[in-house]
Order: structure tokens, then C-alpha cells, then sequence
């Protein structure tokens, strides 16, 4: 089992520009699903550093950065990934994938110098709306949209109460809600096993909080958020036609970004929007007419980049990556 160094979460999550997915606990999830994780440091400071997730299979090497390198400001970004390829090279890898969360104007000359191409995103967001914590709650309160604040305001007359888990049971009802949600919207769901061990040790390690929002004793919506860096990101989240009919999700959002003020979240993150929010056929459209009820500005992400040091395989690849992945996701299936 890898081991992470002294201090890389402290580094590669809690730092400002930190990342969940750049974590030791993602690392050992991955790692019970077969990929081989690799903590690098690039220098002999705690930052620049970067997860690596190895392919699980021999045949087919390489390598994925999920949401890195974390570096601690732009000058250290082009050093980083000049260092990833080297290492792409060096492995003889197909090639090697990152997807740091910065935006386009500040990654993309970085990744194209050090020799990484655009390559298929592995994230599904690449846009999302940030909101600045400064404010007291009073005034993040008289922010809001009116009606998203008149939905905050109802919930809570229609008998909506928000708490955090307390154990398995609860986690269970969680994902209860977003396997249901997961059928309305038509999203592809894992099974119970694979998502209590995700969301249990993510929570566990403290990177992470899951509430539910419960009308009637009955749990009705449910969130969870991830700390990363600076920012409580919004996650996860489902709702029931019954927390529907409540408002139970304005009271659980509106919940989750004074909590994380409260304990020290200097900024918002609403999770994924559409890149182009004006198109009212993106799947994502009525979740950002929802989110942009509560404030926040538009950011965008760079999307995902690949350096590529086997040109001929990675063409073939890239041939045959969707059946490939479809394969990894049923290995994932069965091993969860």
C-alpha cells in the first residue's frame, strides 16, 4: 500500500489551492480499485506536489493528476508540468492527464509550452459559480435572489430541519435520495458499497461533510460538501419529490454555505454549471438556475490536458478508450 509523505494532505488538500482528489485518502481509495497511486514532490518544499493514479493494467500505462498539480501560485505551475512530462517520458507511459482547477487564461500557455495537448475531460465540470464568504450572514443573506430567499424562508415554516450525520444509517438514506435522483435525472449510479466507503472515508478524514435535510422525521434532500483549500465545494447533492414540494434544498444549500463560513471557508463553490449557461438544453441548466439564486461569480477550469510521449499508442488508444473505460467501470462495479 502507497504511503503517503509526512504532511501531503496538509499541502495537497488544506493548502488555499488545495484539492480533495489530490488527497491521501483518495489516494487509497483508488488503490483498493486497483490503481497504483504515486505522492511527488518537486522540489523540497511541501508545494508543488501531485497525486499520480497509475492505470490499473500493465498493458495499457498511464497516468492521471486528478484536479493537479497543486501549486502554491502561477510560478510554480509551468516547473510542475514540465516535471510531469519528463516523468511521462521517463516512465514510457501513453500518456500522462491533468486537469488542475485553474482558469483557461492562466493554465493554457503553461500546458502547452511544457508540451500537453487538450485532451478528453475525466471531470465533468469545467465551469461553476464561486460565491465570496466575507460578508457577514446577514448580508449573504439579503443577497440572495428573492425568491431563492422566500424558498429558504418557506422551508423552514413547511417544517425543514438540516443536520449533519451521525453514522451509517444516515449515509445510507443520503444515498437513498441521490440513487432516486440518479433515476429522475438519468445519471448513471455505483452501488451502495462503493459510494459508503467513497463518502465514509472522505467525511472520516475531514474533508468532507454530508447533511440531510429532514421533513416529517424523514429524510428529504441531502449534500455533501468537500473542503478544499480556500473553498467548501458542493458536491454531491440529491432531493426526493417531497423535499421538492418543501424547498428542502434552499434551506440545505443556504445551510452548507453558512456553515462553511463558519468554520473558515473564505469562498463558495457551487459545483458544476454549464460552460455556456446561456443554452437551456445543457442537462446542467435547471441546476444553475437553482445555484445562481444564491449569488457567486462565474469561473471557468482549464479542462483536462494530456503530455503525450507515445504518440503512436496514444492515437490507438484514444481508438479504443471508450470500450476500455466501459471495461474499467464494470471492474470498478464488481470490485466495489
Amino acid at each position: 500500500m502507497a504511503v503517503a509523505p509526512e504532511g501531503w494532505d496538509d499541502a495537497a488538500v488544506r493548502s488555499p489551492s488545495g484539492h480533495v482528489l489530490q488527497s491521501s485518502t483518495w489516494a487509497r481509495i483508488r488503490e483498493s480499485q486497483g490503481w497504483k497511486p504515486e505522492f511527488v514532490r518537486f522540489t523540497n518544499a511541501p508545494l508543488p506536489c501531485a497525486l499520480i493514479l497509475w492505470s490499473p493494467s500493465s498493458f495499457t500505462s498511464f497516468a492521471y493528476v486528478p484536479r493537479g498539480p497543486i501549486v502554491k501560485d502561477d510560478s510554480q505551475l509551468a516547473a510542475s508540468l514540465e516535471a510531469l512530462g519528463a516523468l511521462a517520458k521517463e516512465r514510457k507511459a501513453i500518456f500522462l492527464k491533468v486537469d488542475p482547477e485553474i482558469d483557461p487564461e492562466t493554465a493554457e500557455g503553461p500546458l502547452r509550452r511544457a508540451g500537453f495537448r487538450r485532451g478528453p475531460d475525466v471531470q465533468p465540470v469545467l465551469a461553476t459559480l464561486e460565491l465570496d464568504l466575507g460578508p457577514d450572514e446577514d448580508a449573504l443573506l439579503g443577497h440572495l435572489d428573492k425568491d431563492t430567499r422566500w424558498s429558504v424562508r418557506q422551508a423552514e415554516k413547511r417544517g425543514v430541519l438540516v443536520r449533519d450525520i451521525a453514522g451509517d444509517a444516515d449515509l445510507r438514506a443520503f444515498y437513498d435520495l441521490y440513487a432516486e435522483t440518479g433515476r429522475r435525472a438519468r445519471f448513471v449510479t455505483r452501488p451502495w458499497e462503493y459510494y459508503r466507503r467513497m463518502w465514509g472515508e472522505i467525511v472520516a478524514a475531514g474533508h468532507g461533510r454530508v447533511r440531510l435535510a429532514e421533513k416529517d422525521g424523514q429524510a428529504v434532500a441531502g449534500a455533501l460538501c468537500w473542503r478544499c483549500g480556500e473553498r467548501e465545494v458542493y458536491q454531491t447533492a440529491a432531493t426526493n419529490l417531497a423535499g421538492r414540494n418543501a424547498h428542502a434544498a434552499y434551506a440545505l444549500l443556504w445551510r452548507c454555505i453558512i456553515e462553511a463560513r463558519r468554520t473558515g471557508a473564505r469562498r463558495f463553490d457551487f459545483g458544476g454549471i454549464p460552460v455556456d449557461v446561456s443554452r437551456k438544453d445543457d442537462p446542467m441548466h435547471g441546476p444553475y438556475i437553482f445555484k445562481r439564486g444564491f449569488g457567486g461569480s462565474e469561473r471557468r477550469f482549464v479542462g483536462a490536458y494530456d503530455a503525450v510521449p507515445r504518440m503512436v499508442f496514444y492515437r490507438a488508444y484514444s481508438a479504443v478508450q471508450p470500450a476500455y473505460l466501459a471495461a474499467l467501470r464494470l471492474l470498478d462495479h464488481v470490485r466495489s
